[in-house]
This record gives structure tokens, C-alpha cells and sequence, in this order.
């Protein structure tokens, strides 16, 4: 919850927010950036917060409907004093006068016009803030994005959230990385494994190169998302658990991303040179990377026979059938 707080805006006018306005949080989106001039933005921002406020229908925020309304929707003074900020200011900030919106004002103007998360991304895009990131839901992934990774394998393949915790995996990415289903789910992310997992720090022909180019990529994904609430949560755990992290994630540089070749030394599976892809969606801020081998290739091969059921595990459940049935 957000508590009594005043702001100063442009102009000199304060922000004023009631005590109780919640600040709604959504989930870390990838939205269009807004380009133009601040005055365009300005404009497209105060035409943004008129068209949701005329969407808005009195008793959505427990107002009576009554019969002397001349415009749909919410009047301005009505959105300012729920919001809790002057009729003025709040009029101001329609017209596209030069005023500037707290991130806390905004997000009592995403409760009080009651956005969705793509709205609430677009608001605070608009208003030159980074979207605040709601703590990650590791459990809901659609079926299609399980279904693509299926169709992956052999090829290890897995699909991660701005955080980079890891959301779903195929057979492959499990025979790749063995701790993976062994790290506890609050810890299930790839710079977790990167920083704290001995086996998956082996599996690196050069750890220090790759270590400082995933830390690189994270920060640069991140843009102004890096000061939101669960990427400070994991960054603070990180520096506590690893000082390799702290000394890289201190550094600040930033690096992207290239499609490229990957090597790989498996204790399993031996050397692995493959092709690395990262493929981001369309919607939600989540990004799918795959290591891929040539089909009918010799490393595919080898994929296919590391995610290949155990015979042993096949005899003894035909053993344990065949008990139960006796």
C-alpha cells in the first residue's frame, strides 16, 4: 500500500495521495516505445487518460449513476479526488500542460481508471516511467508456449521472464542442466545457476566471459525496469550468495544479445557445439532460448539419446506392475 506522500510536480503544484491508494503493480511487459517530442507525449498522454476515464462508469468506483451527467463516464474532478490530486493539477495533466507524474500518482490514476496490464504499461510508457513489475508468477505458462517446447527436443529449450527465472523447460534443457529440478522454485533462474550451482559454472568453457555477458544482457533487457521491486529483491540475494555477481552487477556494463554458436562441456553428453537462439514474445515479456543442433547431426544424436527413457527405469516398473498384479 502506498501511504500519505506529497510530491512535488512541475509548476510547483503538490501531489497529493490519499492514505490507503494502492499502487497496482503489473506483470514486467516489453511495450513499443513512445517516440516524438515531450509535447506529443504529453498530448497522447492526456488523450490516453481521457479516453479511459469516459470508459469508466460511475458505480465501477462505487459512485452513483444519477441523471444530470452530460458527459460518459467519470467527470475530472471525480478521477482527481479518488486519485487524490487536485481537480487542477489533474486537468492540467489532460490539456498536456508541463507537468510530470509521480510513479506513485500513476499508479493511482491504474486503479482509479481501472487498466489492465497492457494498459497500465502503455500509462506509464507514456509518462516516461518504467512499468512496475508485479513478483514473478513462476506457475501460469499458456499451453502453447509447453507445447512449442516439446517440439523443440531433442534440443534443450526453456522459456524465462524478464527476472530470468525459469518458467518451463523441455526434457532436453533438464538432461542439460541435472540441478534444474533440483534448485528450490524461488531459485529456479538462470543467473542463480549461473552464479551459485557448481555444475552449471563447469559446463563453461570460459565462465568469467559468460557470467559478465549474462549479467551484461540482464541489465541491458532490464532498461528502466532495473529499479523495480523484484529485480532489487534478486540483485540484493545474488550479491549476498555470489561476490563474482556483486563485482559484475556493480560494473554496470551492458552487453546484447547475438545469435551465435555456443560451446559446451558436458559431463554426460561430452563436448557440445551448438547454435544458441533467443526468440522473445510477442506479449508478455518472456524469451525462449534454445540450443540447437543440425537435424540428423551427431549432436542431435546425442540429444535424443540423453532425453531417451532409462531401460532400467522401464524393468523396474514393469517389475512393480508385475507385483501388483499377483
Amino acid at each position: 500500500m502506498c501511504r500519505n506522500q506529497t510530491r512535488g510536480g512541475a509548476a510547483g503544484l503538490p501531489e497529493r495521495v490519499h492514505t490507503g491508494t494502492a499502487c497496482t503493480r503489473v506483470r514486467a511487459r516489453y511495450p513499443e516505445p513512445v517516440t516524438g517530442t515531450a509535447a506529443e507525449r504529453r498530448q497522447e498522454l492526456g488523450a490516453f487518460l481521457r479516453s479511459r476515464r469516459e470508459r469508466r462508469r460511475p458505480q465501477d468506483v462505487g459512485l452513483p449513476v444519477g441523471t444530470r451527467r452530460k458527459t460518459p463516464g467519470l467527470r475530472r474532478e471525480e478521477v482527481a479526488t479518488l486519485a487524490g490530486v487536485s481537480v487542477t493539477w489533474y486537468t492540467w495533466l489532460e490539456q498536456a500542460r508541463e507537468i510530470r507524474a509521480s510513479r506513485q500518482i500513476l499508479g493511482s490514476l491504474v486503479d482509479v481508471l481501472g487498466l489492465d496490464a497492457r494498459e497500465t504499461a502503455h500509462l506509464f510508457d507514456l509518462a516516461g516511467e518504467a512499468t512496475p513489475a508485479a513478483a514473478p508468477d513462476l506457475a501460469e505458462v499458456p499451453r502453447a508456449y509447453r507445447l512449442l517446447l516439446d517440439q523443440l527436443e531433442p534440443n534443450p529449450a526453456y522459456l524465462v521472464n524478464r527476472r530470468f527465472d525459469l518458467l518451463a523447460w523441455n526434457r532436453g534443457a533438464a538432461a542439460l542442466y541435472p540441478d534444474l529440478e533440483r534448485f528450490p522454485a524461488e531459485r529456479r533462474n538462470i543467473l542463480w545457476l549461473t552464479f551459485t550451482a557448481p555444475a552449471a559454472r563447469a559446463l563453461s568453457e570460459d565462465w568469467e566471459r559468460d557470467a559478465a555477458h549474462a549479467v551484461g544482457v540482464f541489465r541491458a533487457q532490464l532498461g528502466q525496469g532495473v529499479l523495480d521491486a523484484s529485480i532489487t529483491a534478486l540483485v540484493t540475494a545474488l550479491e549476498g550468495e555470489s561476490e563474482q555477481f556483486r563485482r559484475l552487477w556493480q560494473g554496470r556494463d551492458v552487453a546484447t544479445y547475438v545469435p551465435a554458436g555456443w560451446t559446451l562441456n558436458h559431463p554426460r553428453l561430452g563436448r557440445i557445439v551448438c547454435e544458441y537462439a533467443k526468440l522473445h514474445t510477442a506479449d508478455d515479456g518472456r524469451t525462449l532460448v534454445a540450443f540447437l543442433a543440425e537435424p540428423g547431426s551427431e549432436l542431435s544424436r546425442r540429444f535424443t539419446e540423453a532425453i531417451a527413457p532409462d531401460p532400467a527405469d522401464a524393468t523396474q516398473r514393469d517389475d512393480s506392475n508385475t507385483k501388483g498384479r499377483s
